[in-house]
């Protein structure tokens, strides 16, 4: 089974930067029924590798302890990493500790963990079924080109296409160009080098930076989020007409 696994969010300046933790957020999809429990235990040890603690329960930023029932935090789910154990529960956080620490105590390797694509953590048969599935679900939510997308944004937010090429001031295009950036990462194929030039622009950052304020405005600004959802409804519509 597939489980997405999200690592790196409580990383802190100075924590190892192996493969897994080469960035500061990094998503990927696990092999749960082989590789969940490793991953998690990698997780929890690497603070103790990278020599900031010499527990795992020690490193402040982890989650570990909240595994162990000695801190509540909310924001952990431990059923489905408890849930790899018999038992009830106790017995179950006895388990996963042993599993966890008793790694170290033998020396054991626990650090290998198998990243393929730099997406993937399974072997080469979890990966071609998973990439099967994200064909079919694209080919469910579908995906358009950037000429529709453009036409859409242009539609909805009433900037003019030149108007979308050009980095203005006004509040308006501003909020055009955002747009367009996010909706053409979400809902196309297209590199952020095949979005860039619809922005009349050459540097990829400039994409990324205008996902990253529409993220922000999306939650923040009503009108932003409407026009938003509008512009999906439209590319949606467009596609069942076709």
């Amino acid at each position: 089974m597939i489980c997405a696994c999200q690592v790196g969010a409580r990383l802190r300046p100075g924590f190892s930067t192996g493969h897994v933790f080469a960035q500061r957020y990094k998503a990927l999809v696990v092999d749960r029924d082989n590789y969940l429990l490793q991953v998690s235990r990698y997780i929890h040890l690497n603070p103790v590798g990278a020599k900031l603690a010499q527990r795992p329960q020690d490193y402040r930023w982890s989650s570990y302890r909240a595994y162990l029932r000695e801190r509540k935090d909310e924001g952990v789910r431990r059923a489905l990493i408890l849930g790899q154990f018999a038992g009830r529960t106790p017995q179950r956080i006895r388990r996963y500790r042993e599993f966890v620490e008793g790694t170290l105590k033998a020396g054991g390797q626990w650090s290998q963990i198998p990243v393929r694509k730099q997406v993937f953590v399974g072997d080469e048969d979890f990966v071609e079924a998973a990439e099967q599935r994200v064909k079919k679900k694209r080919m469910i939510t579908g995906r358009y080109g950037l000429t529709e997308i453009v036409q859409r944004v242009c539609e909805v937010t009433r900037v003019e296409r030149e108007e979308l090429r050009r980095a203005a001031r006004e509040a308006r295009i501003q909020r055009g160009r955002e747009i367009f950036s996010y909706v053409a990462r979400r809902y196309s194929e297209a590199s952020l080098r095949e979005i860039v030039p619809y922005l009349g622009a050459r540097d990829p950052s400039m994409v990324s930076h205008g996902v990253r304020r529409a993220e922000e405005r999306f939650q923040e600004d009503r009108t932003f989020r409407q026009q938003m959802e509008r512009i999906v409804e439209k590319l949606v519509h467009s596609s069942i007409q076709a």
